[in-house]
């Protein structure tokens, strides 16, 4: 990740940003309905009329969210997550009146990602009406990839003719692995779950660009969303490629605090989910002698990663599983194969500490971080007729970090 795409080398201590806005009665009964905090003192005139106050008083959060808008929209801004807020009511604020949040950057610990941010709320005569100190993360943001759809040059399209379904194709080695296919001729179906507008930004990427690209919203965990999504990939042809590449992001923790409930989510999550999109699309991969591309890790290899203990469980049973399928549909004509990279970046490992990152570096002979367009290489030459006869293998993509 370049400097120019992580906002936490954009800060500064003693950075400053502010937010001003005009607290309506409309502000105060949507609060009220979004909380269930239906207190007479900010909802009832007569009752408050009654108080000390004279008049309705503003719930104090409702000031106090003011900052969560601050926080997410200007500092740090896109991309941070809120860990902690002291709060000290001062003064009360009431409808009507112009409130300035404001926010300074105090210390900024680059090795957890924690900024540490003076808060206060202010009315427009300068009067404090809340003070306290926040403590947020700015979460590490995959660079998103920049370089164009590029149609390629007639003789060099290995995929022509051939129809493919990248899961989880809407950010990072699914991404870049649909867009390297469809460069290469191959129509791409992209999986996605959730990220509905980044598969369809990808699908015209493509399309523009002269590709066929359809996109297609399936959970791969869930059993009935598979059956659908392989019905309409039947419906319009056949199936020639299918990679694996969904999966969850890694949850690190030690042996002690887990649960065996969080090695059997991530199970289901990352073999599950292949098994049940490998066989949902089998018929249409024997009628076509097909390939099957699952994108395991290098973290499942060797020692294996510490404290990803669920995360390297599973990968080392979808490494086993698909060996065992390779061996299977081999005489059907449907090669099996496995791509294993290092640490690539993308979201799925933002929370991976700087100090990790580095040290990834350092033992790669090559110095850097493999890229998703590393991976998306290594699947193109699996699925293209150079690799006719391998199956059963694992592809490492690891810049020289593992020797086999």
């Amino acid at each position: 990740m370049t400097s120019g795409s992580d906002r936490l080398l954009e800060l500064r201590t003693g950075q400053t940003e502010r937010l001003v806005r005009t607290i309506t009665a409309e502000d105060v009964a949507a609060f009220a309905r979004l909380s269930g905090d239906t207190n007479a003192l900010h909802l009832d005139d007569e009752f408050a009329a009654r108080t000390e106050f004279g008049q309705r008083v503003v719930h104090g959060f409702l000031n106090a969210s003011l900052l969560s808008t601050l926080v997410g929209t200007k500092l740090p801004g896109r991309g941070a997550l809120y860990v902690s807020q002291s709060i000290e009511f001062t003064r009360p604020v009431f409808i009507g009146d112009t409130v300035e949040a404001r926010a300074t950057v105090e210390k900024i610990d680059t090795e957890t990602r924690l900024v540490t941010l003076a808060t206060a709320i202010s009315r427009a005569d300068n009067d404090c009406v809340m003070r306290g100190t926040a403590t947020v993360k700015v979460l590490r943001l995959a660079e998103q990839e920049k370089r164009a759809v590029e149609p390629v040059q007639d003789g060099a399209r290995f995929l022509d003719g051939r129809v493919a379904l990248v899961t989880g194709a809407s950010r990072g080695i699914g991404r870049a692995v649909a867009r390297l296919l469809a460069q290469h001729g191959a129509r791409v179906w992209i999986n996605y779950h959730k990220s509905q507008t980044a598969a369809e930004g990808l699908a015209r990427e493509i399309s523009e660009a002269g590709g066929w690209c359809r996109s297609v919203q399936a959970d791969v965990r869930r059993g009935d969303d598979v059956t659908r999504m392989l019905d309409a990939i039947r419906a319009e042809g056949a199936l020639d490629i299918l990679v694996n590449n969904a999966g969850p992001k890694i949850q690190s923790a030690p042996f002690s605090r887990l649960e065996w409930a969080a090695v059997a989510k991530a199970y289901d999550d990352i073999v599950g989910s292949t098994f049940r999109v490998t066989q949902a699309a089998l018929p249409a991969l024997k009628a076509r002698r097909g390939v099957v591309i699952n994108i395991l890790s290098s973290a499942a290899l060797g020692r294996t990663a510490h404290n990803w203990m669920p995360y390297v469980g599973a990968k080392a049973a979808l490494h086993a599983m698909s060996k065992n399928l390779a061996q299977e549909l081999g005489p059907d004509g449907v090669r099996v194969n496995l791509v294993s990279p290092s640490m690539v970046d993308t979201d799925l490992v933002a929370n991976v500490p700087e100090r990790m990152r580095e040290m990834t570096i350092s033992r790669t002979p090559l110095r850097r971080l493999a890229t998703p367009e590393d991976v998306a290489g290594a699947v193109l030459m699996l699925a293209s007729p150079y690799a006719a006869f391998i199956t059963g293998e694992n592809l490492l993509v690891t810049g020289g970090e593992h020797m086999l």
